[in-house]
């Protein structure tokens, strides 16, 4: 890609428009780890403008007949479907997803969250009678959607779409990482017919135009995922103005396995899970509980996984695992692996930096054998690196699962629907799934602890947008 200077990194009424800030960010490709484009910061007069046009606009639109809107929301899918292939290229280089997987999990899931949210629209909006009150729900107002680098259109729409469902209207600011297919989704909503206003982008960098729009008085509700610090500084940015707000943070997933029967189900599905994306996503299942006279067979299974995973240009398809989004992150997760050995965790598999790559962020598949209350089983790392840890007890499973200051996902591996069922229950998670069960879309998304607040996906993700009030006559 060509290097190009970007100034006009503004969605403002329907339109690009240029930015006014005094800062730039560079974008690379995290492969060549060349720079390709240098953006230029929104203003607090740029975000100003933002959150008046969402305002103006939300009064008109929150009248729009509610399967009018959903209707708009369907035709952008099918416009950024057909863009997949185009798109899912800018993402490989922005965030080093291998293009194997670039199409079906960063742009096919970005869809798929649209389409799901529409399909669930009339049950979140749906109104109901409490003896002698209706109870209707209204649309809160004007959202902003601080969005993360890692599934840059996935992330955006599971907070874009739903807050447009309910009648509110969207100032967004992606990922300074990876901030060009923002503008991809809102040119499919202005095509699909989405008024100009509703929708609005500002790009910057965290701490100012993050900072600035999550403190905007003229929020109604803030909507931030990315890490606990500063999803701590959004949730008092807000506050501090009466606005709410929901948190998708970190995590630190345990996939426990309790039936010897299922174990290298487990462990090849749990992997799998923690290497996609480069070990780069929140809700990967990064580490493998299994009783401890299964450890020896395990760590001999997860070697044998990592070994032959294919580690380089994540443009070719042959490729498992690419480079990290970013020279910074390639930092930290490489510091952790080196202060995880350090600190006595066992190095079973991968964590050779030798046979990387010349150029790009990458960094080994690795797993490790760990204490629960090592470093390498708290921290959430963020990049492909799985932790093996042994247990005695089903109880003793469960504590350990639970010994995290996170609390996002985790799968259960037995046939024992009533062992299932206990154990779900006693974990300290937002959703838990057994076995290799697949996503259910209409549930609730969302954590505990350090893991957040709020929920996204179907009619829970439309909710967190939608005022609840009585009629009482």
């Amino acid at each position: 890609m060509p290097y190009q200077e970007v100034e006009d990194t503004l969605w403002l009424d329907g339109n690009r428009a240029v930015a006014s800030g005094d800062e730039t960010f560079s974008v690379d490709n995290s492969f060549t780890e060349e720079i390709t484009s240098t953006y230029r910061t929104a203003s607090s007069a740029d975000i100003d403008k933002a959150v008046t046009a969402a305002r103006n606009a939300q009064s008109s639109w929150s009248h729009v007949p509610a399967d009018e809107r959903v209707e708009v929301v369907s035709r952008a899918a099918a416009i950024l479907e057909s863009q997949g292939a185009e798109l899912a290229r800018v993402i490989v280089g922005e965030v080093g997803t291998v293009i194997a997987d670039a199409v079906p999990l960063q742009v096919g899931l970005g869809v798929t969250a649209m389409r799901e949210s529409a399909a669930f629209a009339g049950e979140a909006l749906a109104e109901r009678s409490v003896r002698g009150a209706r109870i209707v729900k209204v649309p809160v107002g004007v959202a902003a959607a601080i969005t993360p680098w890692n599934y840059p259109i996935f992330q955006l729409v599971l907070k874009v779409v739903p807050a447009i469902i309910s009648g509110s209207s969207v100032v967004v600011k992606p990922s300074e990482i990876a901030p060009q297919t923002a503008f991809a989704v809102a040119e499919a909503l202005e095509g699909a017919g989405l008024p100009a206003g509703v929708l609005n982008i500002v790009n910057g960098l965290g701490p100012s135009v993050g900072a600035v729009l999550a403190e905007h008085e003229g929020v109604d509700i803030v909507s931030f995922t990315g890490s606990v610090p500063t999803g701590r500084k959004v949730a008092a940015a807000a506050a501090r103005h009466g606005a709410r707000s929901t948190l998708e943070l970190g995590g630190k997933s345990a996939s426990l396995v309790l039936q010897a029967e299922q174990l290298e189900s487990a462990v090849r599905f749990t992997a799998a899970n923690c290497m996609s994306n480069a070990g780069q996503t929140c809700a990967a299942l990064s580490r493998l509980l299994v009783p401890r006279e299964q450890l020896a067979e395990t760590v001999d299974l997860v070697r044998e996984i990592v070994d032959a995973l294919m580690v380089g240009d994540p443009y070719d398809p042959c490729t498992h695992v690419g480079p990290l989004a970013s020279s910074k992150q390639q930092a930290a997760v490489l510091g952790l692996i080196r202060e995880a050995s350090e600190q006595g965790s066992e190095l079973v598999a991968g964590g050779n930096v030798d046979d990387l790559p010349s150029t790009g962020w990458f960094v080994p598949p690795t797993a490790f054998v760990a204490n629960s209350q090592s470093l390498i089983a708290q921290t959430e790392v963020f990049g492909p690196v799985i932790t093996i840890l042994s247990y005695e007890s089903v109880a003793e499973a469960i504590t350990i699962a639970n010994a995290t200051r996170f609390g996002l996902i985790a799968r259960v591996w037995t046939d024992d629907q009533q062992q299932f069922e206990d154990v779900a229950h006693s974990l300290q998670a937002g959703s838990v799934m057994k076995n290799d069960v697949r996503t259910v879309w209409a549930a609730p998304f969302g954590g505990v602890k350090d893991s957040g607040y709020g929920r996204e996906r179907g009619a829970y993700g439309i909710e967190e947008y939608l005022v609840t009030k009585s009629l009482q006559f």
